[in-house]
């Protein structure tokens, strides 16, 4: 049997091509530890150049994705924050002096709506001690770590509320009507209000305790509220709401009105490009343009909130298809290279705008 092996030969494979030995021969063979498990992909290179073999993500050619290492510059990182979003609802500039002009609020009626009335304004004036803001000649720094923390706080209701629908149609086997994609549609435009403005100051460690308590203590509660009482907790965001127009509402004035901290330090400043992307704004847009968008986009939650709280669990959503309308809108502006009419005069005649 052993004299049978020895005399059959043996195929072996080399890296350049399949040959065959007998035992004999192959026990002579020097056999050496794999390549890769000491080298690189980019290193496995034979020695008299044969061998070329190099991970896709390593060599230099461009991958129509862009997904390799050497094509992730900034741009395209802050890009991702674009991909698979829902859209938001682009601006004009009638549409935001309209709610500019209409600081609508709601005026109590049941003891819930006291209650969470109540409620908020007490946490309003207690983070306007917090921040140092106030109305008149407020400090820069104020306004840059007020809206960060007011932001992150923004940001946890929508999201909240469209996980325990989300559940609650899979354990009752039910349809949601429709509510679950505006509620993340609202958290995720808030999210983005905070990533703009990370964009443009930065959040330092006091800042970020206050960002970390909030989410510690508002979560817990607004999620054992919503599943007891969705409406409360819907009013209470409508009300939450409330304050943020409030205060973008001040910061605009002050921005615009010669003389105050936000005007010397936020007049000419220009968006950042990330909030020129979401909003479509002009190539020129200033800071200020933005901050009108993220007001307008506050005004909008408020009055969706608000309409949720006077609706039962089980009603079809009313504004399931402003989604719809705001995505034909934004991509037809995308198609005709349209941008919204917020910006210095000098821009507006600039393009057309579909608004």
């Amino acid at each position: 049997m052993i004299s049978l092996l020895a005399s059959r030969p043996v195929m072996v494979l080399t890296p350049s091509r399949m040959v065959a030995v007998n035992a004999g021969s192959l026990a002579k063979l020097k056999v050496c530890k794999p390549a890769f498990k000491t080298r690189s992909f980019a290193d496995q290179v034979c020695d008299k150049g044969n061998s070329t073999v190099i991970h896709f993500r390593e060599s230099r050619t461009p991958h129509p994705l862009k997904v390799k290492p050497f094509e992730q510059g900034a741009e395209e990182e802050e890009k991702f924050d674009f991909h698979g979003r829902t859209q938001n609802h682009i601006w004009s500039e009638e549409e935001v002096q309209e709610r500019l002009d209409n600081l609508w609020q709601h005026k109590p009626v049941t003891i819930t709506d006291k209650i969470m009335h109540g409620l908020m304004w007490t946490m309003y004036r207690v983070f306007n001690k917090i921040t140092g803001y106030t109305p008149v000649n407020t400090p820069v720094k104020s306004v840059e770590w007020r809206l960060i923390v007011l932001e992150s706080v923004a940001g946890v209701p929508g999201f909240m509320a469209a996980m325990v629908r989300h559940f609650r149609s899979l354990r009752r086997l039910q349809r949601d009507h429709g509510w679950i994609h505006t509620l993340l549609e609202e958290a995720e435009n808030e999210r983005m209000h905070l990533m703009v403005c990370l964009s443009t100051f930065k959040a330092g460690a006091v800042t970020r305790f206050m960002v970390l308590a909030a989410q510690v203590c508002l979560t817990p509660f607004l999620l054992a509220v919503y599943i007891v009482h969705p409406k409360a907790v819907h009013r209470f965001v409508g009300y939450l709401e409330e304050t943020a127009c409030v205060t973008y509402a001040n910061i605009i004035k002050q921005v615009q009105t010669p003389g105050t901290p936000l005007n010397a330090a936020w007049a000419t400043m220009p968006a950042p490009a990330m909030a020129k992307t979401y909003w479509k704004l002009s190539p020129d847009a200033k800071w200020v343009d933005a901050l009108k968008c993220m007001f307008a986009d506050e005004s909008n939650h408020r009055d969706v909130n608000h309409t949720f709280a006077t609706m039962k669990t089980d009603d079809p959503n009313p504004f399931a298809a402003k989604l719809s309308k705001d995505a034909a809108l934004a991509w037809r502006m995308d198609s005709m290279g349209g941008k919204a009419n917020l910006g210095c005069a000098a821009t507006l005649g600039s393009k057309e705008s579909p608004l």
